[in-house]
């Protein structure tokens, strides 16, 4: 996932690159399946093997743990290995058609079979997991996905002429999928003519192409941003908008509110896990009841309520994320 870096688990893969590379551990030597490009881009403290073609159908050698970080990685683990399968949703499996959701399921089953220890990134998921998977039996960890620290980093302003950063704005980031409904913001932004929507993300699918043609005049989809452009544009919004209907997790939930800036997401999935009591909540897609409820958040919204949102952030940091699937490496390897 390395090879899309600007998509949740592609975040994800390089956060654990990071991590590990700036954590050496004196009792266990880490080795990292990367991208030829990534060889060497997270220092001398772990080893690279790379991530060829070849390796998804011979084994890679010998490991006490295989860590396989999300589950459709099309490489295996070698023959008699402590598998660990960190499973993140179930989102294929109630949107795709018929037939791609049975050849998915078969997938993971597989995975779940092979793997001695599973993990999801919340209780959600793991809740989930039993009506579509047969476990045989195994336990699953919750391990909360870990949150890269975005406040430390340089800031961007991104240069458009699609918005004016003097006007106060909303913010929506991630890749602009159906999934994430964004289409449920449009008519509610007709209600808010003083404030202009930026959705950050890739925005290259046909879904995007049709929200363009039906945004009004202060609605922009501004396609994939830098880190530094990212860390601006959650520095400077009113509040996260995230209507997403399918998340395991919800990366922005928590990068928002780093920023101790409000929230403002779907009941549906992982959301009211990760957000919390902090986060506020639309309880339909009604436009008026959606721009009543971003109102009254933001009047609401007072300097304890920021402070809040950066303590709930904070517990979610790598940190305490590595350390737990640190631990669980420990116990397994014995």
């Amino acid at each position: 996932m390395l090879r899309h870096p600007f998509c949740g688990l592609g975040q994800v893969a390089l956060n654990y690159g990071r991590w590990l590379g700036t954590h050496p551990q004196s009792d266990m030597e880490i080795s990292l399946l990367v991208p030829k490009a990534y060889i060497g881009a997270f220092g001398d403290d772990v080893r690279y093997v790379e991530a060829r073609l070849l390796n998804r159908l011979l084994p890679l050698g010998h490991y006490d743990v295989w860590h396989s970080i999300h589950q459709l990685s099309p490489f295996r683990s070698p023959q008699d290995t402590a598998t660990i399968l960190t499973i993140h949703d179930f989102n294929l499996l109630y949107y795709k058609s018929p037939a791609k959701r049975r050849r998915y399921q078969r997938l993971l089953q597989r995975e779940c079979d092979n793997a001695r220890t599973i993990c999801s990134i919340s209780r959600f998921v793991a809740d989930e997991a039993p009506r579509f998977l047969d476990l045989k039996g195994k336990e699953i960890h919750v391990i909360y996905n870990g949150v890269e620290n975005l406040i430390d980093g340089p800031q961007e302003q991104p240069q458009s002429s699609i918005f004016s950063p003097q006007r106060p704005f909303f913010l929506s980031m991630g890749v602009v999928t159906e999934k994430k409904n964004l289409a449920a913001l449009l008519p509610m932004m007709q209600q808010l003519p003083d404030y202009d929507l930026l959705i950050a993300g890739n925005d290259s699918g046909s879904y995007a192409r049709r929200l363009r043609e039906q945004a009004g005049p202060n609605v922009h989809l501004m396609g994939a941003v830098s880190d530094a452009q990212r860390r601006w544009l959650y520095a400077h919004c009113s509040a996260l908008l995230f209507p997403s209907l399918f998340e395991g997790f919800g990366l922005p939930v928590i990068e928002a509110m780093q920023f101790g800036k409000p929230v403002f997401c779907s009941t549906a999935t992982s959301l009211p896990e990760v957000g919390g009591d902090v986060a506020c909540y639309f309880r339909d897609w009604d436009p008026i009841h959606m721009a009543e409820t971003v109102m009254q958040g933001l009047h609401d919204f007072i300097p304890q309520q920021a402070e809040a949102a950066r303590r709930r952030a904070a517990s979610f940091s790598y940190d305490r994320h590595m350390q737990s699937y640190l631990d669980l490496y420990r116990q397994i390897a014995r």
